[in-house]
């Protein structure tokens, strides 16, 4: 499994869907416009997952039968929770308000991925972002909109293609402010 596009997936089907403001290699080239008041955060996010894991017959028939069924295991496993609402908190300071919602660049680095702002506001933020690869492609689409600096609603729409094989998963995001210092957060932290 090629490890750009993968963990793009497999970070949006652990459910650590949207890093609310996440740290970037580099800022998104337009300035952000965001009204987001800095400090913790708690995200929700609950969704579904469809479609096949696009790992390619090739790849799968490289494992051992022990690695194929604990590839399968987990993804029916993530499958399954995928609906389950998922929360976490965020550290967001003033620095990652200012890189905006965009994926981690470095992950990006062996790929041809092209990100795109489609609305950029006080209050709204929509990116897109299409990496492809070889036979192989991930479609990033997000949107998210803040009722003042400490509300946050949004959507995150993937669709990743590979080996044949296409797996779209959406979630549906909720934040909310909770304080102005991040306690022991530094960047963020899956609740359990």
């Amino acid at each position: 499994m090629p490890p750009t596009h993968w963990r793009i997936a497999g970070t949006v089907v652990a459910g650590v869907t949207v890093m609310l403001l996440a740290d970037a290699a580099e800022p998104v080239n337009e300035s952000i416009k965001l009204n987001v008041r800095p400090g913790l955060w708690e995200v929700s996010a609950e969704g579904q997952i469809s479609g096949a894991p696009p790992i390619s017959d090739d790849m799968l028939a490289r494992l051992t039968p022990e690695q194929r069924a604990r590839l399968e295991a987990a993804m029916q496993s993530s499958m399954a929770n995928a609906s389950k609402p998922q929360r976490s908190r965020h550290c967001v300071t003033p620095e990652k308000v200012a890189q905006g919602l965009a994926v981690d660049e470095s992950a990006h680095a062996d790929s041809d991925c092209h990100k795109k702002i489609l609305s950029n506001s006080s209050n709204e933020f929509d990116i897109s972002e299409q990496c492809v690869r070889d036979n192989e492609s991930t479609v990033l689409s997000e949107h998210f909109q803040f009722s003042g600096p400490q509300q946050m609603t949004g959507n995150v729409h993937v669709v990743r293609t590979a080996g044949g094989k296409t797996m779209t998963v959406d979630k549906t995001i909720h934040g909310k402010w909770l304080a102005a210092s991040c306690g022991d957060v530094k960047d963020f932290e899956i609740e359990k």
